[in-house]
């Protein structure tokens, strides 16, 4: 390759990269629902169509379980309208059979066309507040079918050759609690796209459709050799790991999630073969969603600055048989998915690739204790609340760092809302919102500490609790310690409390009553016996690990005036503990 072509594809690239990003900031600019506005539970990219199927050539960094789960659903929407596109197209879809992941997130794309062929697809995939259906929110832990879990929107024209299709638009519209909400949100995510096939065609116009082209063929193959150079640093072989979600929200418990992996050169092959048979409940995981998650784990494994575009996927190969929860068969329910059973498809990936790699490995941790709450404003219009401040702390250790950030990994683009905001949008209250002390993955590296959040609600409302990472909590990796297991307390205006143990749907919440969270920290990596006495220290210090903690976890023993190490005690306390 010239040097002219190698600066063309370096110019290319990063032009469409900022193209994703700004289509992110027009979402978050000019929607209304404070998922988007204030969380950014949303990602945006742009596809390419060089042959049968459409391929990830730049996305703007966003919600990470987002990350190639979009592959499916925007290749799904051009499979279905491959011979009926047109400039000012805009396709819709969010159903988990036709490539989505939960009936939640949705995702809108439009084609740019270059000599009367479609090219290039901006696209954006955003979690939305509802989802119609029979539960405020759309996480319901009673469905036991598809239908149960939300409107269902196969692929379909919400513009068609730039005029508004308004009967499709109002029927979507009209089946959604937070019909106030949504129509913002869709224009925002419409105008995104619109933004972007602008400034894709002036891109076009100004270098020609075969000259950028080939400049995303070089970027693509730039990854690719990126990545698997990386893997072709891992021994060659077969590894295995398990894990297990706790329940399924139908009495069925410790569904198994089996990740066999296969090194072989440059090459990587994920096979979930051995995985329990899809489950009764809603954690159904969807193909494109398990790939998703099984390639956000080998993107965690890789450098940073690689490119996130289809290269990463071309050395990876994934298999997950039918009819099981990996990949299940309609009229399964998905609903939970993207939290449960997705976390422990990214952590069963990982634990297998951690006799491979153990340096790469770490910092997943998605075990999320669910916990939404719905009720009316004055004027009788519904609101829906994720009390995301609950599901925030989480992430895991890696090698030569400890864990950090207030969301796990595979939830990095989230951004935590503002408080006073959420007590403006929300009639609610944060009263607490730090750090506890012993509540997290001890190791080498310690995972991020957990929280303790409390959450007061001023009018009245209903909760639904989902817990996870209860029983099965987040692993650690290569000797660290496990996370502590995830606990919700309900209390009433009284102060009568309830630990939920694994769900419990529309408690009745009046005025005053609190949702309490106890956030468990992630997963360590490596012995914590290994950890420095003096990191140590410093966690004794900003009270992230007690006297206690230190002495019975790290066998490091301090004396309890001055918070100095007793390096004699603790040379002796970890020599009988066999280091």
């Amino acid at each position: 390759m010239s040097q002219s072509d190698m600066i063309l594809s370096q110019v290319v690239g990063g032009s469409l990269d900022a193209i994703a990003r700004d289509m992110s900031e027009t979402v978050t600019r000019t929607a209304r629902s404070p998922l988007f506005n204030e969380a950014h539970d949303f990602t945006t990219g742009i596809f390419d169509l060089s042959g049968k199927t459409s391929r990830l050539v730049a996305q703007a960094p966003g919600c990470t379980l987002h990350l190639y789960a979009i592959v499916g659903a925007v290749n799904e929407l051009i499979d279905t309208f491959r011979y009926d596109l047109h400039p000012g197209d805009i396709l819709l879809v969010n159903d988990p059979y036709h490539g989505g992941s939960h009936s939640l997130d949705w995702t809108i794309v439009t084609p740019v066309f270059y000599n009367r062929k479609p090219v290039l697809f901006p696209a954006v995939r955003s979690h939305m507040g509802d989802n119609g259906g029979p539960v405020a929110g759309g996480y319901n832990p009673n469905s036991k079918d598809i239908w149960q879990d939300g409107l269902r929107i196969p692929p379909l024209k919400i513009y068609e050759r730039g005029e508004k299709r308004e009967d499709a638009f109002d029927l979507i519209v009209a089946n959604n609690r937070l019909s106030h909400w949504l129509e913002g949100d869709l224009n925002a995510m419409i105008g995104a796209c619109k933004m972007a096939a602008g400034r894709i065609q002036d891109l076009l116009d100004r270098y020609s459709g075969e000259k950028v082209a080939k400049a995303i063929d070089e970027r693509i193959s730039y990854t690719e050799r990126r990545v698997r150079s990386e893997i072709s640093s891992w021994p060659d072989g077969t590894y295995s790991a398990a894990t297990y979600a706790d329940h399924d929200f139908q009495g069925n418990r410790d569904i198994k999630i089996q990740a066999n992996i296969e090194v072989s050169g440059e090459e990587l092959h994920i096979d979930f073969t051995g995985s329990s048979s899809q489950a009764e409940g809603f954690i159904n995981s969807p193909l494109s969603n398990t790939t998703s998650f099984a390639f956000v784990a080998v993107s965690t494994c890789c450098d940073e600055d690689i490119p996130i575009n289809e290269g990463y996927m071309n050395p990876v190969t994934v298999t997950a048989p039918k009819g099981t929860v990996v990949n299940p068969e309609l009229p399964a329910p998905c609903g939970h998915a993207t939290a449960c059973s997705g976390a422990e498809i990214a952590e069963a990936v990982l634990l297998a690739l951690s006799e491979p790699a153990p340096t790469r490995v770490g910092v997943n941790a998605h075990k999320l204790p669910l916990a939404y709450s719905n009720g009316y404003y004055e004027d009788g219009t519904p609101w829906v609340n994720l009390n995301f401040f609950g599901y925030t702390g989480g992430a895991g250790a890696a090698y030569e760092t400890d864990g950090w950030g207030l969301y796990p990994p595979v939830m990095t683009g989230v951004i935590l809302p503002s408080i006073e905001m959420n007590e403006i949008q929300y009639p609610s209250r944060v009263l607490k919102h730090e750090y506890c002390s012993d509540f997290t993955g001890a190791g080498r590296w310690r995972g991020a500490p957990g929280l303790d959040v409390q959450i007061q609600h001023l009018k009245e409302s209903w909760t639904s609790v989902m817990m996870a990472g209860v029983r099965n909590t987040t692993k650690g990796f290569c000797g660290g310690g496990d996370a502590p297991s995830n606990q919700v307390i309900v209390q009433d205006s009284t102060g009568e409390e309830l630990q939920v143990k694994e769900t419990a749907f529309n408690i009745h919440m009046e005025p005053e009553g609190i949702i309490q969270f106890y956030r468990a920290g992630g997963g360590g990596w490596g012995s914590p016996m290994e950890r420095d006495p003096l990191l140590v220290q410093k966690d004794v210090w900003n009270g992230y690990v007690s006297l206690e903690g230190a002495r019975r976890d790290y066998g490091v023993v301090f004396d309890p005036e001055t918070l100095d190490i007793n390096e004699d005690a603790t040379k002796k306390e970890r020599k009988t503990r066999g280091e």
